[in-house]
């Protein structure tokens, strides 16, 4: 591929995660794979990030901008990444569609079911594809799990547990108007523990599952929060596709981080998969240890490639993130979390924090069980949750 056969790509929000994007960008536009057709963002990127942009062949001439639109009406990019707050992602996307662009949008791809499905109506109509920042879905582990799954390996499934122990400082709830938010100014946001940081453990769950895109999803809720202001950073979901349970069990209150894991029960073997390492262990059917290939395959690679060859199939369709969606929509819906009293609460470094939650969304993994069928660790919290 020529440079000027290039696919210009615009990135829309370079902090944040957009820093990790712009780094993909600046990246695979080192190989001359693609083209930097231009930034926006409010605030300006950081100056090493620009130097790297203006060292570019090119580079000195990519207009960087504060508003999105008015990059995208300047430069009309072949593909457009939208990093942006959640209840922005479908504003900008039909901005980005009326430019004649494909996508590349963050998770959540948007803020309601209602959204979700205009938005694949309208990348339909105007003949572009869409993928999603479920970056997992890039991973060679998971891919195998998938496979191992899908062949009966571990016998037949009886469930699936997925478990995540984070820690947020109270600043992850400060750092802007929309997080931990149900909506702002009359708009959906819907971010949450399940719905943003720990969306990836719902998407990829589905994704080892095997679930269908227009798979009907049943979703049961248990959700809580401690620093959030208003939507859960401590939750229980268990959503049941043909009788398949896929609990998901995650907190941002931990006392200290580990690798979030999605665990197979299978009838005649187990599956362990930690989804932000890519590592798959276990065992199946026969008796064999389970190891899982590593690496991933990076998603913008991945949309460059099907670009040029559509035969090559894209690894987070925006259609594939249907399932995910019955989730967010069912968060939605529930309004905002219910507080934990105080009493569950200890400070931990001035860091409130729920001391056995981890062992807590770990046994809800293991068990298949929402909080309120366990016994909560949470003494004064029993009372709340089993209301």
């Amino acid at each position: 591929m020529t440079v000027d056969a290039a696919p210009r790509v615009a990135l829309l929000g370079v902090h944040g995660f957009g820093r990790v994007h712009l780094d993909g960008l600046l990246r695979v536009a080192g190989t001359g794979a693609v083209r930097v057709a231009g930034l926006a963002d409010p605030r300006p990127p950081d100056p090493d990030a620009l130097e790297r942009v203006r060292a570019l062949p090119g580079g000195a001439d990519v207009p960087v901008l504060a508003d999105a639109a008015e990059l995208l009406d300047r430069v009309r990019p072949d593909v457009t990444i939208v990093s942006t707050p959640i209840h922005t992602h479908l504003p900008l996307a039909r901005l980005a569609l009326a430019a004649g662009s494909h996508l590349y949008v963050e998770k959540p791809p948007t803020a309601s079911m209602e959204q979700f499905r205009a938005l694949v109506a309208e990348a339909a109509a105007a003949g572009r594809v869409c993928q999603v920042g479920f970056q997992s879905f890039g991973s060679h582990a998971l891919a195998h799990a998938a496979r191992l799954v899908a062949d009966g390996a571990v016998g037949r499934v009886r469930g699936i547990g997925v478990h995540g122990a984070w820690v947020r400082e109270r600043s992850y709830f400060t750092r802007a108007a929309w997080a931990g938010r149900m909506e702002l100014d009359g708009a959906p946001v819907t971010d949450g523990a399940l719905t943003n940081p720990f969306a990836h453990a719902t998407a990829s769950a589905l994704r080892v599952a095997g679930v269908a895109d227009d798979a009907e999803v049943a979703v049961e809720l248990e959700r809580y929060r401690v620093l959030s202001p208003e939507s859960d950073d401590t939750a229980a979901a268990r959503l049941t596709v043909d009788g398949l349970p896929i609990v998901v069990a995650v907190t941002l209150c931990a006392p200290d981080q580990s690798p979030p894991r999605i665990v197979v029960h299978g009838e005649r073997g187990r599956l362990e998969l930690e989804y932000t390492t890519d590592t798959l262990t276990g065992r199946t059917a026969d008796g064999a240890e389970v190891s899982g290939p590593p690496g991933r395959a990076p998603l913008l690679d991945n949309l460059v490639a099907h670009l040029a060859d559509p035969a090559v199939p894209l690894l987070a369709p925006l259609a594939a993130c249907a399932p995910f969606m019955h989730l967010l929509e069912a968060v939605r819906r529930d309004g905002p979390a219910r507080p934990l009293p105080a009493e569950a609460v200890v400070l931990l470094d001035g860091r409130p924090v729920l001391p056995d939650a981890a062992a807590l969304v770990r046994d809800c993994a293991e068990n298949l069980s929402l909080f309120s069928e366990l016994d909560p660790p949470w003494p004064a919290a029993r009372g709340a949750l089993a209301g």
